[in-house]
Parts: C-alpha cells; sequence; structure tokens
C-alpha cells in the first residue's frame, strides 16, 4: 500500500492504489487547503519532493491551471492527480 507523506505536518497515511492525493490528505487530516476540488483554482497547490513517478499524469485541466499559476515543473494540484504503485512526498513549497 503506497504511503503519502506531507512534510508540513509531519505526517503520513497509507493510500489506496488509484486514490486521490485530495482524497488522501482530507481523510488524515492534514492541514492542506482545497477550494474549488475540480482543478481550477490552485489552492492545493503542492510541490512533489519525491515520488512524482507514482502519481498520475497530469490532466488537460491540471496543466492549464499550473501554466496560469506559472507553477514550477515538480508542483502538482492534489485534487487533480493519484497515487499510483507507490510512495510520494509532498509539502506546500
Amino acid at each position: 500500500m503506497p504511503k503519502v507523506n506531507f512534510i508540513a505536518d509531519d505526517k503520513s497515511a497509507d493510500a489506496q492504489d488509484g486514490e486521490l492525493l485530495r482524497e488522501v490528505c482530507q481523510a488524515n487530516d492534514f492541514t492542506l487547503p482545497f477550494g474549488c476540488e475540480n482543478g481550477l483554482c490552485g489552492t492545493c497547490l503542492v510541490a512533489i519532493k519525491s515520488g512524482a513517478e507514482h502519481l498520475t499524469e497530469k490532466t488537460v485541466q491540471e496543466k492549464e491551471t499550473l501554466e496560469v499559476l506559472m507553477a514550477y515543473e515538480d508542483q502538482r494540484l492534489a485534487c487533480q492527480c493519484k497515487v499510483q504503485g507507490g510512495d510520494v512526498t509532498f509539502d506546500l513549497e
């Protein structure tokens, strides 16, 4: 079972394969804020510190929002990416 690690909270949680990062955060009371939950607002922008290869590819919507936000390559929207096949560590910056 993949493990999700949130550096800002110094917390970890197990994730089901294919589970949205947002769902893991909400189910385990991570302090990451969420707004629209549809990949439009950018509230849940996170920096993937390790395990990016264990997240699904960016959706068209996520790519568009990340471009508008001028996000860095290692940044993702937690409401749009799913954990698959391994551990992921992320932070707020």
